[in-house]
């Protein structure tokens, strides 16, 4: 049995957050649009978002969950705030394959965007299908599954302040004890 096992503390993360909106303070301005993927990017986008010097207008697009080796993303949820002409800070919780970043920067150019700029918390770029480069990185990881800070497995997980990678085959057999056992592992040693 493969244990969930803490893949990133609460503290790292901030630090990181911290880290990063310092990297894009100067290009964020008052015309800059953060956009983000929903629902994977809540928590991230949140404490980033409240580190910028500047105000900042926020959206959200959502996608239907990607069916792996379908290469197929469905958008269900557009834009509200019209981004022509404007720079727009997409962010995503974290960035795989590459085929729904693919789809989302086509997607905000086709809506006049000026320039994006790509922000994940999470790179996975052992699993990039697409060649991609994204702008901004949180943590490079090859982690088989990750939970926890907005990532979820089936509507679970995404309220735990710190990042747990698990076994995705042990997690689903595993019920509801080890469901517990991730929550645990997520809360108790999230500030370490």
């Amino acid at each position: 049995m493969n244990a969930p096992r803490l893949h990133r503390t609460a503290d790292e993360i901030s630090g990181r957050i911290d880290e990063m909106a310092e990297e894009l303070a100067d290009w964020v301005d008052v015309d800059t649009v953060v956009v983000g993927v929903l629902k994977g990017c809540l928590p991230f986008m949140a404490d980033l978002v409240r580190r910028f010097p500047v105000p900042v207008e926020i959206d959200f697009l959502a996608l239907s969950p990607f069916v792996p080796d379908s290469g197929r993303v469905r958008l269900t949820r557009d834009l509200s705030i019209d981004v022509t002409g404007r720079s727009v800070l997409l962010v995503e919780g974290v960035v795989d394959t590459g085929f729904r970043l693919d789809y989302l920067r086509r997607h905000l150019a086709s809506h006049g965007a000026d320039e994006v700029k790509v922000c994940t918390l999470f790179d996975r770029a052992d699993r990039r299908v697409l060649p991609m480069d994204l702008d901004h990185v949180g943590f490079d990881t090859g982690a088989s599954f990750l939970v926890g800070f907005g990532l979820d497995h089936r509507g679970e997980f995404r309220n735990l302040p710190a990042v747990v990678e698990v076994d995705l085959a042990e997690l689903d057999r595993g019920g509801s004890e080890m469901v517990a056992v991730v929550r645990n592992t997520g809360r108790a040693r999230a500030h370490h």
